[in-house]
Formats: C-alpha cells, sequence, structure tokens
C-alpha cells in the first residue's frame, strides 16, 4: 500500500481493482478475507484518500465506472465504452483499476489448489 505515483498510489489502486473483482464471485477466493484484513489496517501507509477507498473496496463499494465495467462484463455486454470511461478517471486511477479488475478476475478463474510441499522446497542456484 502507497506504492507507486498519484494521489491516490497506482498500487492502492491495482488493489481496489483487485478487491472488487474477487468480491463479485459467489464464492470469494480464500486469499481475499486476509487482503480485506491487510486493507482495512491501511492507517498512515498511504495516504487519508486512498485508504478510505481501499476500505470502501473491500466492503465492495466503487466509483460508478467501475460499476458500469463489471455490470458490462457479467452481462457480457460490450466493454469499450465502459472501459473508455473508466480510464479516464484520474491521471492513472481508471487504467490502474482496470488492472485489478483483470488480475482479480484471473486470479478467481484459476482452480483453487495448495501446492505439495515438495513444490514448496527452496532450491539454490548457483550464480
Amino acid at each position: 500500500m502507497g506504492l507507486g505515483p498519484g494521489a491516490t498510489p497506482s498500487g492502492d489502486d491495482f488493489l481496489c481493482g483487485l478487491l472488487l473483482a474477487a468480491r463479485l464471485r459467489p464464492r470469494p477466493p480464500g486469499w481475499l478475507p486476509t487482503l480485506a484484513a491487510v486493507v482495512l489496517r491501511a492507517g498512515t501507509r498511504t495516504p487519508p484518500v486512498s485508504a478510505a477507498l481501499l476500505r470502501h473496496a473491500a466492503d465492495g463499494h466503487c466509483v460508478p465506472q467501475v460499476a458500469a465495467v463489471l455490470h458490462a462484463a457479467s452481462a457480457g455486454a460490450d466493454l469499450a465504452a465502459p472501459v473508455a470511461d473508466l480510464l479516464v478517471v484520474g491521471h492513472s486511477s481508471g487504467s490502474d483499476l482496470l488492472h485489478g479488475l483483470c488480475a482479480g478476475a484471473r486470479l478467481c478463474q484459476r482452480p483453487s489448489r495448495r501446492p505439495e510441499p515438495a513444490a514448496l522446497r527452496l532450491r539454490s542456484t548457483p550464480w
């Protein structure tokens, strides 16, 4: 949180999109409660406006432009106009929100499975 350029840092806008995409699932992904808990404790790690936006996104609230993209996507409608409207939000916030929405959609489409213990072992790599 608090990373990247902008009055609402780019990383925070991305996290908002990620949170919002994950909340759309009938069965939210297992990582959503942890991420929501982290952003709710944003405190002084990010500007106050950004912290407020993160709290709203964790609760499922968003700007109208994000809602329009999500409604169009869920209806299978043309996304051109809603995406264009989202991209003009702020200097880079619209683009960062859209990237977060896309990342959240991709993460939520992946099958949920835990890695095998062997996959967790670190390998040393000669430099």
